[in-house]
Parts: C-alpha cells; sequence; structure tokens
C-alpha cells in the first residue's frame, strides 16, 4: 500500500505542475492562469508568490504521502 501511496502523491504533484500550461490553454481561471498573466506583465512579486504556494502545496503533499506510508507500512516504525 505504501507504494500506492508515493504514486498517488507524486502524480497529483505533477497535475500541479501541469495546471499552468491547462488553464493558460483552455483561459481558465486558476493559479496557473495568474502566474502566466504575472509573468507577462513583469509582476515578480506575483510570480514568486505562485511559485511558492505552488512549492509549498507540493512539499506538503509529499509530507502528507510519507506519513501516510509510516502509517501503513509496519516496517518503518
Amino acid at each position: 500500500m505504501a507504494p500506492v501511496v508515493t504514486v498517488i502523491a507524486l502524480s497529483y504533484a505533477n497535475l500541479l505542475e501541469g495546471s499552468v500550461l491547462t488553464e493558460t490553454i483552455f483561459a481558465w481561471p486558476g493559479l496557473g492562469r495568474y502566474i502566466t498573466n504575472a509573468l507577462l506583465n513583469a509582476d515578480m512579486n506575483g510570480v514568486l508568490g505562485g511559485t511558492l504556494v505552488v512549492g509549498a502545496i507540493f512539499v506538503g503533499v509529499n509530507l502528507l504521502s510519507d506519513i501516510i506510508s509510516r502509517i501503513f507500512d509496519p516496517r518503518t516504525r
């Protein structure tokens, strides 16, 4: 069960990274489009803030995945 949790967490992280491209192409409102518009308008505070949010979510999902893997795998106790 532990490898499944890790793969799901990494897949979610890849979807989060792909949101910038998807939201820009389909003109959906969201964090990815905000980052793209900030980049095109030279708003570095917006780009850095959006990148920080995406990075924090990425780290949080990986941390949660490690905690859940530790719960499911008795060898790590």
